[in-house]
């Protein structure tokens, strides 16, 4: 706050205090009032004005600036009011007021919306899980009539079992650190394991996985990095390339104290205009426009999950050529690997 702002904003003041001193100095004049002596006066009411007004320019600025402050740096707006103290002018006092019962107000909503929140993702969990039983109940079905309708239906279903658990993990992407554990695993294992999971898939796209060099044990939640694997091994079979056989190649390179897993396919690849959009929730690029239908969160939940895990997460590609998925894992110590 400037001080000669605080004066353009009073101007009106001013020019009464200049009016009824140039007054004050004729009637003085008139009266015939010593020159000394009504210099003095003069000076005492010019002081005094002054005074007055540097008063309140100071109680004002150190509490507009202390606002503009705490609003600059405060994350949660919300609560500007509890780093301000009440100021001393009315005008002050009257913001302050406004100020906490805008807060007040805008805490009681949010707190609201949280509860809302939190009951829907509840029941989107227990859906989730409840879901799980038809699921489980039509593949006995399908599995004890095998034909060329219940092959077709199992592969549909596979569909929306990944659907039910995409949503699931994104409900609970949030709090993520309350629903996870890191541990040694074996790399191989956790590679197989998601590739087994995904078999169905993979043959009904003719998709052949190679494996090199995974004889690795890495520090990672097993149930969140099968949910990132899973959705890569996905994107590889969906996007594949008609003109040669589909394969995805998992490999790994030790670098340091990390393990780096490329999981690479010699697919469409991604068009270099949408490479920086890949991890964006809701992006599904022209691929996903041209070639199949895409949700665009599969991605988006790998990457929030790789973050959340310290695990770090890259994509290169060549369109034409294939796609390559880089994790960096850190590698278990020996200790580690013995009490897995």
């Amino acid at each position: 706050m400037k001080f000669s702002r605080y004066c353009r904003d009073r101007w009106i003041s001013v020019l009464i205090f200049l009016f009824v001193f140039m007054a004050g100095g004729g009637l003085l004049w008139l009266i015939n009032t010593p020159f000394a002596v009504a210099c003095v006066v003069e000076g005492f009411y010019a002081a005094g004005f002054l005074l007055i007004l540097v008063q309140d320019y100071l109680s004002r600025k150190e509490f507009y600036d202390k606002l503009i402050e705490a609003s600059d740096q405060l994350e949660e707006i919300s609560y500007l009011s509890e780093f301000l103290t009440k100021p001393s002018f009315q005008e002050g006092e009257m913001l302050y007021q406004i100020l906490r019962r805008d807060e007040k107000y805008m805490n009681d909503q949010i707190a609201a919306y949280q509860r809302e929140l939190q009951e829907y993702k509840g029941y989107v969990e227990m859906w989730a899980h409840e879901i799980k039983t038809p699921i489980a109940v039509s593949r006995l079905i399908m599995e004890n009539n095998r034909n060329d309708i219940t092959r077709i239906l199992s592969e549909e279903m596979d569909k929306l079992e990944g659907f039910v658990e995409q949503m699931m993990f994104y409900s609970k992407s949030s709090s993520l650190q309350d629903d996870y554990k890191i541990r040694a695993v074996s790399l191989k294992n956790l590679v197989m394991k998601a590739v087994k999971r995904h078999a169905r898939f993979m043959i009904a796209e003719h998709v052949t996985p190679e494996f090199d060099n995974l004889d690795y044990t890495v520090l990672t939640d097993p149930k969140w990095m099968d949910f990132v694997l899973g959705q890569i091994i996905s994107n590889g079979g969906k996007y594949r390339s008609r003109e040669r056989k589909p394969k995805i190649v998992f490999s790994a390179v030790q670098e340091g104290t990390t393990v780096t897993l490329s999981i690479s396919d010699n697919g469409i690849g991604i068009p270099a205009e949408d490479m920086g959009r890949v991890f964006r929730k809701g992006f599904t690029g022209e691929n996903g426009r041209k070639y199949v239908k895409s949700t665009g969160m599969g991605l988006y939940l790998c990457d929030i999950l790789c973050r959340k895990l310290g695990t770090g997460l890259s994509v290169s590609s060549v369109e034409g050529e294939g796609t390559v998925f880089s994790l960096k894992l850190a590698l278990a110590s020996e200790e580690n690997s013995r009490t897995s």
